[in-house]
């Protein structure tokens, strides 16, 4: 379990990286936009088209890696209160119903690729492909369904292990 989190994690933090690419990408579009416009009357054709984009690959792409370092919301407020084992009954349930929701949002997204691709789906101005961008999401979201389940094997383990269960825990707050 350690080198398949070791390994997913590494994974994470590369795919991180297309994440701060974007938005510097989109920070640095806007300004020159917002510049152009007020400056030179000459906004960036298509620059809102390029923008919401890219947008799709800054949040996506985002996701994994915050999990990753547990920086998503965890409500443990009542599970302190629990006995051992239902605590991590309970975390390991919502980990897994998280996983299968996100997991069944990946499975949409894999799907909507191909109708994006047969209709010929684009943006108005420029004529983006909006496939290209979905299949980045669909990647995503593979990605943070992987994180998400071995979070969830993990916190069924911690019932039974206490190194687990000190991991677990550990980014309770």
């Amino acid at each position: 379990m350690k080198t398949i989190t070791k390994i997913s994690n590494r994974l994470c933090h590369i795919v991180s990286y297309f994440s701060m690419t974007a938005l510097v990408a989109i920070m640095c579009l806007m300004t020159i936009d917002v510049i152009m416009r007020h400056l030179f009357n000459r906004p960036i054709t298509g620059a809102f088209e390029i923008t919401t984009m890219v947008l799709t690959i800054l949040v996506f792409s985002s996701w994994s890696y915050i999990q990753t370092v547990h920086g998503h919301v965890h409500v443990t407020m009542f599970l302190g209160f629990m006995p051992t084992k239902l605590r991590f009954l309970i975390f390991g349930f919502t980990s897994l119903l998280s996983t299968v929701i996100v997991g069944l949002a990946t499975i949409a997204a894999y799907e909507h690729i191909f109708s994006l691709i047969k209709d010929g789906t684009s943006t108005g101005t420029l004529l983006i492909p909006h496939w290209p961008f979905m299949a980045l999401q669909c990647i995503a979201l593979a990605l943070f369904t992987i994180v998400l389940l071995i979070d969830a094997i993990k916190a069924f383990a911690a019932m039974f292990s206490k190194e687990y269960a000190e991991e677990v825990q550990s980014f309770w707050v």
